[in-house]
């Protein structure tokens, strides 16, 4: 009986591994053509759990066997630590330019229509201080609302509807089109003077799942009061969502890596809003190109978005990956937003 129940749990645990692995394969997959399948991604951080709670449990009853659950997380290595990285001792730097260095800030500010919450932004871009600052959900009135505001200033805008960048330096373009597949979300790029060099700003807000209140109260009730029709119904809407929303951003991830590519020359920086966490492909992709700030100077899951039963970071600064990371928090002091804002301190290398 014994035997039979270490072969039980040894199979439950190859099987965690090979789901691990699958989720990270899966990164590497455009999701047009596995949509369902590739919001299995979202339970990576679940089968990690698990497998840890292996090494544990063999330590336990089967010491020799703990070196399984080791291997598979040796084999996602890396991946572990874009979902949760262990960076310590990165100071907060958050304020004046010195040198070559900037502050980055992104923040989806769910659009804020209250004059008041307006201010509390204001406030909050004032003590951040910024360089480049990169907004999402940002309502289309806002700049001419707030134009003494922003006359005090040293910021320079550009804005295409919702989507915003201010920068401390100089714009040697307006808004560069980003084309690509959506319902209503949408990214601009702009060129900025920074130090001397052309540094090309990619400011994101990719497909999100559209899920009304409605919904996200529904699939919270399922699972606090779980009935089976219930669950089942909750589970087809919330699924049906997400592989929508997933074969969108694979679409539109396509489309500004394309856009980083021709422009391989030049130093860029992506932010926003990507709606997708460190184990996706719209992360992982993003990641091949450009090195991740949260991951370079990070610690912990790091949630930027967190409503009931959905804490998940989904919004991203990327840098150069010959520029260097001073220093990346995630601000959870700000109530005006179901987002965090992620701020980070970036630049160029010592020679």
């Amino acid at each position: 009986m014994k035997r039979i129940t270490i072969s039980i749990f040894l199979g439950a645990n190859l099987c965690t591994i090979l789901l691990l692995w699958l989720c990270v394969a899966l990164t590497y997959i455009s999701p047009e053509h596995l949509p369902r399948l590739s919001n299995l991604t979202l339970a990576f951080p679940v089968f990690l759990l698990v497998d840890i709670l292996f090494i544990f449990f063999w330590l336990l009853f089967k010491a020799r066997l703990a070196w399984v659950p080791i291997l598979g997380l040796l084999l996602v290595g890396a991946h572990t630590l874009d979902y949760c990285p262990l960076n310590i001792g990165k100071d907060k730097i958050i304020g004046e330019s010195n040198d070559s260095n900037i502050t980055v800030l992104t923040f989806n500010v769910s659009y804020i229509p209250d004059k008041e919450l307006q201010e509390e932004l204001i406030s909050f871009l004032n003590i951040t201080n910024a360089d480049i600052v990169c907004l999402q959900e940002l309502p289309k009135t806002f700049f001419s609302d707030h134009q003494k505001w922003l006359d005090s200033t040293a910021y320079h805008y550009r804005q295409s509807i919702n989507v915003a960048i201010l920068s401390r330096f100089p714009f040697l373009s307006d808004t560069l089109s980003i084309n690509y597949p959506t319902r209503s979300n949408r990214s601009t790029a702009c060129w900025i003077d920074c130090y001397g060099d052309s540094l090309l700003v990619i400011n994101n807000h990719l497909e999100s799942t559209h899920l009304s209140p409605t919904d996200k109260d529904d699939y919270a009730n399922a699972i606090t009061d779980p009935h089976r029709q219930t669950i089942k119904n909750s589970s087809r809407m919330l699924l049906g969502k997400l592989s929508e929303a997933v074969v969108y951003r694979g679409a539109q991830t396509d489309s500004i890596c394309s856009l980083i590519d021709r422009n391989a020359g030049h130093p860029v920086i992506v932010c926003g809003d990507h709606n997708d966490i460190p184990i996706s492909y719209t992360y992982q992709r993003l990641a091949r190109r450009l090195a991740s700030a949260y991951r370079e100077a990070g610690f912990g899951p790091g949630f930027t978005f967190s409503q009931r039963f959905f804490p998940v970071r989904i919004d991203h600064i990327f840098y150069p990956k010959d520029w260097q990371c001073l220093s990346c928090q995630i601000d959870k002091s700000v109530p005006f937003s179901d987002h965090y804002p992620v701020v980070a301190r970036i630049g160029k290398k010592a020679n």
